[in-house]
């Protein structure tokens, strides 16, 4: 089946086959979705970056997410350290410190847009879906292959990697469920 046979859920276009042949967002398709939830989130935008993603970023601060539903996926979330430092100056919540996750506004982030992708890609509502597994990661965790989509996107200086693999096989995880030395 092609990919215009399942169209994405935020295209208008919503078919009873979007969950039972889930596709992944293309490069556009992800930023489209991030820019909106990071605008809504830290009151922060987004630039895209047509950049091609073979040439690896030293980028440090990483986050990954595991998920079994609406298919076998795994969300890659990077940029540097220091973005943290200006995800707390740009949040409105950061008023109120007991609004922030214990480990860290990035990890926040990562989570809520994970949530905000499945809702505007797939329709599905993460509370409904078996639970998604998280992970501080580096590129050797990635499975062996391209990822199935992916983008850069630059929020003032800062350069965002957003990487997704879609039907990730048991295989390809081995590397990313080793537990960290």
């Amino acid at each position: 089946m092609n990919a215009t046979a399942f169209p994405m859920a935020f295209d208008g276009q919503l078919t009873t086959n979007t969950l039972l042949h889930p596709i992944p967002p293309t490069s556009i398709e992800l930023y489209n979705v991030f820019n909106p939830f990071l605008i809504r989130w830290a009151n922060l935008s987004a630039q895209y970056v047509p950049m091609r993603m073979e040439d690896m970023a030293a980028l440090p601060l990483e986050q990954s997410i595991f998920f079994s539903q609406p298919m076998n996926g795994l969300l890659v979330v990077r940029s540097r350290k220091d973005f943290e430092k200006l995800l707390a100056e740009a949040s409105p919540r950061q008023k109120s410190k007991n609004s922030t996750h214990p480990s860290g506004l990035f990890l926040e982030m990562s989570v809520l847009f994970w949530h905000f992708m499945v809702m505007k890609t797939w329709k599905a509502d993460t509370r409904t879906l078996s639970p998604a597994v998280l992970k501080s990661s580096v590129p050797l965790d990635w499975p062996d292959r391209k990822p199935d989509s992916a983008c850069t996107v630059f929020i003032k200086d800062f350069p965002i990697e957003i990487r997704l693999w879609a039907a990730v096989s048991e295989e390809e995880m081995k590397s990313w469920k080793k537990p960290k030395k």
